[in-house]
């Protein structure tokens, strides 16, 4: 039990230091900067849920170059901006976006 307080107590003072340096990282952004909406990404799960399509579609997009992605680790993200061109695309040609 007490090896457990001391791991505690060494993860919260770690936590502590990166929350420090963090905050001070973050003072050194501009608050007036925005992101910009076209360099918003987004991850697979949430390009599901918020433009209502299916993983393989997404998938499908993917693989044949409509959608343009980055991947990082096993995650895929996308330009949120991307994603809405190529639905106008598809709403404009019945389907196909291509």
């Amino acid at each position: 039990m007490r090896t457990l307080n001391l791991i505690l107590l060494v993860l919260r003072q770690l936590l502590k230091i990166h929350t420090d340096q963090l905050d001070a990282l973050l003072k050194l952004i501009p608050v007036e900067v925005p992101i910009k909406e076209e360099a918003y990404w987004l991850h697979t799960e949430e390009v599901m849920e918020v433009f209502k399509k299916s993983r393989k579609t997404i998938y499908n997009w993917r693989t044949t170059g409509q959608l343009r992605f980055k991947q990082i680790g096993g995650t895929c993200y996308y330009l949120k901006a991307d994603i809405y061109s190529l639905l106008k695309k598809v709403d404009h040609t019945g389907g196909n976006p291509g």
